[in-house]
Formats: structure tokens, sequence, C-alpha cells
């Protein structure tokens, strides 16, 4: 991608779009609610993203989403005097500290040069704050620009380090103690599991304080807390850690920017679902809510920003219905379940019927593309323990890390219903909740390979959608 011109950046945006299904509206589905696409997990040069801010947004406005978030580690985009050098042609450390002249380059033939000055013989950027951002980009009915922000932290207890991070969406600000942390902040005394705690009550009140300031007329503005690729190269959230904290409604089902080879021993490819029923089973069990899972591209890296990079663009994705492009509609679909998780792999309908508890999904037909409908339960009574655990060795860079993954019972999360479909067909599947399930979801797979390689944890082989978790009290 260097040298990219104008054409071939929304060459590769149309290519990348068209992978994903990002081409163009979707379609009503009753009651004035549509699907909308959205990213929720995205990184700019705020923190350690290889873009500046407004080539980030302008990625995913042209590829057709409907709204996204960019969430920098510990950082939002308020200081409306920051600026960023250019380099010389190199980007060494974490987080980069300067732009790719590159990037200059398609920077000042998207957008000018009026946010480029030269000082103390450097050229530097001026770092687009959200609210410019916003005034940029928004379009009503169009586009939103969300606020959010990735808590990233070490925590450290009974001598060992673990590591969170969880993304706060809808805040226009960051707790303290994050603010004036580096990109990765260190605490002390804290499992996963309390630093998951700790940082969802600090960030709703913070959300709720600032609401209050604002005045009462002010309606609250709601917060989500979304737990980022529980199964990293550094370390793992367990289903414990979210039984642990039964008030995280939000997880990481697919996550595009957490490439890593799976661990021998797990089924790499649906580890993640293996962990979500075990915490689905446990909560339905217990009376507590569900836990829904989105998907993201958690992105570094765009087209059209001169690097020569695979765009593995517009890879993991939510779709919600909501009735309005605005936060409190989209908040509220998303708190209702209604919506649901992608890679690669647009859905034509979720439904599901209370007065039957049936769970209907239907999938478009695709162009010599074959697609399988997957109903997945768990049995009362199936056995929430793991069954075996398997021990990862420490990668160099945190020797001390404890990585003993566990694994759960195959009643745990179990088929019981598969329908396949023909190449080129549409197909539409439902299942109705037997007496003795907990819960039914549907995983939608395909015969179509996704383009990242090699599978891991976080990330399919081939293109694959998950619907939320619904049950007789969810």
């Amino acid at each position: 991608m260097n040298n990219m011109t104008r054409k071939e950046f929304m060459g590769a945006l149309a290519a990348a779009g068209a992978m994903a299904g990002c081409v163009g509206p979707q379609g009503a589905s009753g009651g004035g609610k549509r699907w909308r696409r959205g990213m929720l997990h995205m990184h700019t040069h705020w923190s350690d993203g290889h873009a500046l801010p407004e080539q980030a947004v302008a990625a995913y406005k042209d590829a057709g989403y409907d709204f996204v978030a960019i969430t920098d580690h510990n950082r939002f985009q308020d200081d409306p005097d920051r600026w960023i050098a250019v380099g010389d042609g190199t980007e060494k450390g974490w987080p980069p500290k300067v732009v790719h002249p590159a990037r200059l380059r398609t920077y000042v033939e998207r957008f000018g040069n009026g946010r480029v000055r030269e000082r103390d013989g450097k050229t530097e950027i001026h770092l687009a704050t959200y609210r410019e951002l916003k005034k940029m980009f928004d379009e009503k009915g169009r586009f939103l620009l969300l606020p959010g922000v990735e808590l990233t932290t070490d925590a450290k207890a009974t001598g060992q380090t673990f590591a969170m991070h969880m993304n706060v969406i809808g805040t226009d600000d960051i707790i303290e103690r994050a603010k004036k942390a580096p990109l990765i902040e260190k605490l002390a005394n804290h499992t996963v599991a309390s630093a998951i705690r700790e940082s969802r009550e600090m960030s709703e009140a913070l959300a709720a304080k600032r609401v209050a300031k604002r005045g009462k007329k002010r309606s609250a503005q709601p917060v989500i807390c979304m737990v980022n690729h529980p199964h990293w190269l550094y370390f793992d959230v367990y289903a414990q850690d979210f039984i642990d904290n039964p008030e995280i409604r939000y997880f990481e089902i697919c996550n595009n920017g957490a490439v890593r080879p799976a661990p021998e021993g797990l089924d790499g490819e649906w580890y993640n679902d293996n962990l979500w029923d075990a915490v689905l089973a446990y909560r339905a069990s217990h009376g507590q809510q569900p836990l829904y899972g989105f998907g993201s591209d958690d992105k570094h890296f765009y087209p059209g920003t001169g690097l020569d990079k695979p765009p593995m663009f517009g890879d993991g994705y939510v779709m919600v219905r909501s009735e309005e492009l605005s936060w409190k509609s989209l908040y509220d679909a998303m708190r209702r379940g209604d919506f649901y998780a992608s890679s690669e792999l647009d859905l034509e309908d979720v439904t599901f019927d209370r007065a039957t508890m049936t769970l209907s999904v239907s999938v478009p037909a695709m162009a010599g593309v074959a697609s399988k409908i997957r109903f997945i339960v768990t049995k009362k009574g199936a056995p929430l323990d793991p069954v075996r655990r398997v021990e990862i060795p420490a990668a160099k860079e945190h020797m001390n890390r404890v990585r003993s993954v566990p694994v759960y019972d195959g009643r745990v999360g179990e088929t019981v219903k598969l329908v396949d479909g023909a190449p080129g067909a549409p197909l539409k599947a439902s299942y109705t909740l037997a007496d003795d399930d907990l819960y039914v979801r549907a995983r939608v797979e395909t015969d179509a390979p996704t383009q990242i390689l090699p599978l891991n944890c976080m990330h399919p082989s081939h293109r694959t959608a998950w619907t939320q978790p619904y049950s007789r009290e969810w």
C-alpha cells in the first residue's frame, strides 16, 4: 500500500467492504428497526494505533459502517493541543512516537495540510479531538462516532502478574486512576476478577457523576463495559472471572487483532465458545443476567495510510438492530441482546419468539458459499466444573504469567441441532427451547475462509456469526 493513490485507497476499502459484506445499508426488520453495523474496538495515534484519528474513522465510514468508537489505551481524545511528530520512515517501539511520512502524504491528500505545522525543525500533525472528529464525521441517520476508551492494566497479586483489557463505551472521559497512567497501568494487590470489578464500578460511577454535573435535565449517559480478547498471547480471562463479575454483560467472542496460533491442547477455533457456554450455564443456573458476545477488528493498521500491511479490515464487527442511530437506541438494543457478532458474515435475520420460545436464524444466499446453522444449548444438570486444564508456556516477556486454561465438559455448550445448507442457497432454521434447556444460542458457519490465518482462540478460520443467548428469563 505504499504510494497508494486515492483511487487505490477507495478500491482497497471497497474490496474489504465486499469481503465483510459492508456494501451499503442493511434492510429493515419490522417495527422501524434496522440492522446497523458497528466497530467498538479500534486504535489511533492517540495511543498505539498506526493511523491518524481522521484516517481511522474515515476508513470505517467509507466502508459503510454506521457507528464506531475509538478506544485508545488509557487515553481519551480530549487534549486540544496534542501534536505528533513525523518520523524518518520507521516506527520503532511501543507505542509509536512518530507518524510514518507515507501516512502524512495520504493524510494531506485527503484532509489537507491545515493541521500540519513545522516546529523546531520538525514536521508535526495535530491529533484531532473527539469533538472535532464528531463535527467532521457525524451524519444524522447515516454515521455516528461514539466515545470510548480501552482500560489496560497489569494486576499483581500473590506473586503473580495478570492482565485485563476492558473497553468502556459511552463515556467521554476515563477514570482518574487510568488518566495519569501509562498505556499499561500497573495495579497492585489485584486479580483479574477484582481489576474487572473495580474498573467497571469506577467507569459507571464516573458516567453518573458527569451527568449530574451537567444538570438534572440531561438523561443518564449509560456505558457498556466489555472485556476484550479473554485469551491472548500474554494472559487469559477465565470463565471464573466472569462468574465472579455477574454485572459484566459483554465480552469479545471474536477479535481480529489478537491473532496468535492456538496453544497445543486447546480446540483453538472454538475455545472462546467453550468459555462463553461455561459462563452462560452458570448464570442461567443461578438466576443471573446473560453474557453477550461482540466481534471487533481491534484495528491498529488501516488501508490507505501508506503502510504496506495486509488490510485484515472489516473482519470482526457487530450488527445491532435499533430504531435510531443514536447512542441511547443502540445501547437499549445491546442491553436486550438485539444484536449479533460477526466475522465477515451478515445474517438476513435473527428472531426469538417468546410466545413459543423459538430462536430462528436466516442466512442469505452467497454465491458459491455453503452455510450451516448450529444451535447450542446447555442442559440442566450439566457438570459446570472444568474437566481438565491446559498448561500454556509463559511468553518470554512475561515469564510469571499464570497460564492454566480450563476446558469444560462437552455437555456444556452441546450442539442439539445442526442444519446444513447447499452452496449458493439461502438457509433458515429454528429451534424451540426444550424444558431442560438452560438457554439456546446459534452459531452460523460457512465454508468460505476468513482473511486471517493462522486461526487462534479469538478468531475462526471461516466466515462465522454468533447470535446472543436466549432463555425463558433472558
